[in-house]
């Protein structure tokens, strides 16, 4: 019992020594006026100002960009015409073959005469015969030694047969087929020997010059196309052509709601063949645009195209664009101010809204060279 006293004791007098010394923060604890005073001294201190992320800009202006309307398409004769038998017969003459070139008129091919020689003989001899009769009748009807019926009747004879002989004559002349318009033989089902009957194809004959260059153009862009504005076609020959437009279809596809549109170029020598792969280009009016790199175009949380600028309060803004036109030197865009401050290096480390400071790229330049 002696001893807990004696250590309780021994306490007593080591605490009591503490606060004799002063040393209270060694305890924890500290005067309040010293508390006050710290706090006011932390106040004094300036606060540490945040550094701004420097971003890279340049200055982009509006200019007048040339617009076009790019359509695949492709060559198309201007005519063609299918050259069809209007008797039966056998081919006995041919004096052209597919590629040949030639002019209305010209006979393609000649069927064989068989038995209309021997017909027509036949019915000019029954003509005679009716003539006859019929002035026969003629002169006893003014006579008043026959009627009136008589002689209608003798006339009714008369005119059948002088229409058969017509329609022999018109058979015999259609045994000669002849081309219709001036041309190039595309197809010729002539070939001697051959049995054509009515309805059948001698040949088809194309119209190469002038050549139409055919694209089909969507319902969002046909009002754009006017009849007779000019055109340009690159077909992948690596010909260029140059021409008008010469038909727009009043209707569109009904499968692909586009209009067939329609640029006829001259072709002399009928040098362009048909169906060859075309790029036709419309030129549009020009637009205001700006042309800025590709690389700095992004996507925003939303999904939309577009840039980030710098405003007068060197404020990060994303302004959506719409593309226009692409080019080696960049991609002409819409969407900005006439003359706007975009971010083209470090758009990707800054946000919507953010302060930050700027440079030029010349300005960057400039310090790399005085380095």
């Amino acid at each position: 019992m002696r001893s807990s006293y004696l250590w309780a004791g021994l306490i007593a007098v080591v605490i009591g020594g503490w606060f004799a010394s002063g040393n209270l923060e060694s305890l924890g604890l500290k005067p309040a006026s010293d508390t006050k005073s710290q706090t006011k001294s932390n106040m004094d201190k300036p606060k540490k100002k945040q550094k701004l992320f420097k971003v890279e800009v340049e200055t982009y202006e509006t200019k007048m960009r040339p617009t076009a309307l790019f359509i695949r398409g492709r060559t198309q004769v201007e005519k063609q015409v299918s050259v069809l038998a209007r008797t039966n017969g056998i081919v006995e003459e041919t004096n052209f073959e597919e590629g040949d070139v030639v002019k209305k008129g010209d006979l393609l091919c000649r069927l064989d005469m068989r038995d209309r020689r021997a017909r027509l003989a036949q019915a000019k001899a029954s003509l005679i015969s009716k003539k006859r009769d019929f002035e026969a009748t003629e002169k006893l009807v003014k006579r008043k030694f026959t009627s009136e019926a008589k002689l209608a009747s003798d006339r009714a004879k008369y005119d059948a047969a002088l229409a058969a002989v017509e329609q022999i004559k018109q058979e015999m002349s259609y045994t000669k087929i002849k081309a219709p318009i001036d041309g190039v033989v595309t197809s010729f089902n002539g070939e001697s020997g051959a049995f054509l009957q009515p309805g059948k194809p001698c040949a088809v004959i194309s119209v190469f010059n002038p050549i139409l260059v055919v694209a089909q153009v969507g319902e969002r862009n046909i009002n754009k196309i006017k009849i007779g504005m000019f055109a340009n076609a690159k077909l992948v020959t690596g010909a260029k052509l140059k021409g008008k437009v010469a038909h727009i279809s009043p209707t569109a596809d009904v499968s692909t709601r586009t209009f067939k549109v329609e640029v006829e170029v001259k072709n002399p020598g009928n040098k362009l063949h048909d169906g060859i792969t075309a790029e036709v280009v419309f030129p549009l009016a020009p637009v205001k645009a700006h042309l800025i790199p590709a690389g700095i175009i992004g996507l925003n949380d939303k999904g939309e195209v577009g840039v980030k600028i710098i405003n007068s309060a060197k404020v990060v803004k994303f302004i959506p664009v719409k593309l226009i036109g692409q080019t080696r030197k960049g991609t002409w865009v819409q969407g900005l101010p006439e003359k706007a401050e975009v971010i083209i290096a470090g758009q990707d480390y800054v946000r919507d809204g953010q302060i930050v400071t700027t440079q030029k790229t010349n300005e960057q330049n400039n310090s790399g060279a005085a380095s």
